[in-house]
């Protein structure tokens, strides 16, 4: 594909081709067998000129030198697979971007192209800001790492199947409407998403009994091992570290991250032998958890891709699965009818005064950190690039680290300072892009595609 400088070339040539042959301006092309052509019933007729430019086709394949999709830069039905339709993802969530033809939404202040929308009320004079969906979606982060110190509150007074459940329950109930609303052919692949929700949300409970809740926060991270892996596995994407050198190295962090965190004693009291031992069954479980919520956010991305605007239906099935699963998992629990657990249910938790602290706890992290947050997240990731919203989402292991010492009191040693920092370095690794490696000299350019490139741009203007 031609480079940004030829297509702008290229129009300019247009433009003088129609006022030296008095042509009305070229229409959109469209792809027609992969080859980029306009419209028949736009096709000028032949007449005299002065001025002769060959058409040559022109393959519609992304070029890595533009940012967009090449169906933006083509105006043509082409999805580019890396970003269908420009779809916006982060954290399992895709939107469709929200921009205007007046004004870039992720234009920075500074920007003259930049021009501030017209808005109705304060609410749309702060998502039509720069600042405004970056904070809101900031904002998210917070709320998610709330979710870790409180459901080791929740678990002291609760079985954590009670706990996750009531959560469950909840969410459910306030993502309902949405719940009729989802595509009938995403229905069967939103139940298995939901399968795989659930085993992130049951593992991140069991492993919160025992478990530093800030250790949780970091291992669930590890989703960036995860979806790297299962583009492998599934859609057979080539991951090489030519081509997804960003990929490598995320992993690479994350691993280095998870070894210190789980394996290196500050303390220098355990011997080499026996570091092992300090792995125990919650923080195996807390690896679960990214397992679970990394297949989910796989998942949802391929649903979320092939039919934008899905993100919150395919969210009302997962917590409806949840919920379900979570009941199975309350009933062989053992509690369900047993005596003094009568008000582990819902509503009853909510009327005992020694529950009160739980309750309010299972209500925040139902409504507020998954039914609510949801709409937070797919109102923001609109009006940002996929890169942005990354990194934005990628503190939520330090707010969950906050909350748990000022909450809980815990204390960190160097292996969690410098475990964590790897961990959140992988996350915003993944926002790299292969320019980003060529800029600092740590990936070489390929001559062979770059002198293919240069020759059909000057074919074109011949």
């Amino acid at each position: 594909m031609p480079s940004a400088s030829s297509i702008l070339a290229l129009v300019a040539a247009g433009a003088l081709r129609a006022s030296v042959a008095g042509f009305s301006p070229p229409a959109p092309t469209h792809v027609l067998g992969g080859t980029a052509r306009p419209p028949s019933s736009h096709r000028p007729r032949p007449r005299r000129s002065s001025l002769v430019l060959r058409e040559v086709a022109t393959d519609t394949t992304q070029d890595e030198a533009v940012s967009d999709p090449a169906s933006l830069v083509y105006y043509d039905d082409y999805l580019d697979p890396a970003n269908s339709a420009g779809v916006v993802c982060a954290r399992g969530v895709c939107v469709l971007p929200d921009d205007d033809d007046d004004y870039d939404l992720s234009a920075p202040p500074d920007d003259s192209s930049r021009r501030t929308p017209p808005s109705s009320s304060i609410v749309d004079a702060f998502l039509g800001s720069y600042l405004g969906p970056r904070l809101l979606l900031a904002f998210a982060s917070v709320l998610y790492g709330t979710n870790f110190p409180l459901g080791a509150m929740m678990n002291d007074a609760l079985p954590p199947s009670a706990a996750t459940s009531a959560r469950m329950v909840l969410a459910s109930l306030a993502l309902s409407p949405f719940l009729f609303r989802l595509e009938a052919k995403l229905a069967p692949k939103a139940l298995l998403c939901g399968c795989f929700t659930a085993m992130g949300y049951i593992t991140q409970s069991l492993s919160l009994v025992d478990t530093s809740p800030a250790k949780v926060a970091f291992l669930g991270a590890a989703t960036v091992v995860v979806c790297p892996a299962l583009e492998v596995l599934v859609n057979k994407k080539d991951m090489s570290v030519s081509k997804q050198p960003q990929t490598w190295l995320a992993a690479t962090l994350c691993l280095m991250g998870v070894g210190i965190l789980e394996l290196y004693d500050p303390s220098g009291a355990t011997p080499a032998a026996d570091i092992f031992s300090q792995v125990g069954t919650g923080d195996g479980l807390a690896i679960l958890q990214a397992v679970g919520f990394g297949t989910s956010f796989f998942l949802t991305e391929r649903m979320m891709t092939q039919v934008p605007g899905q993100a919150l239906p395919i969210t009302a099935v997962q917590v409806s699965v949840t919920a379900f699963l979570c009941m199975v998992w309350s009933i062989s629990d053992g509690w369900v009818g047993s005596e003094g657990a009568e008000s582990y249910g819902i509503p009853a938790m909510f009327l005992d005064p020694s529950l009160r602290t739980a309750a309010l706890a299972v209500a925040w992290t139902g409504l507020a950190t998954t039914a609510l947050n949801r709409f937070v997240e797919t109102t923001a990731l609109g009006k940002m690039k996929s890169a942005e919203a990354s990194v934005i989402l990628a503190t939520e292991p330090l707010w969950a680290s906050l909350f748990a010492s000022l909450w809980l009191g815990e204390n960190f040693g160097a292996n969690d300072y410098v475990g964590g920092a790897l961990i959140v370095a992988a996350c915003v690794a993944t926002a790299l892009t292969r320019d980003d490696f060529r800029r600092f000299g740590i990936l070489s350019r390929d001559t062979q595609t770059e002198k293919e490139r240069l020759r059909k741009t000057e074919g074109s203007f011949e």
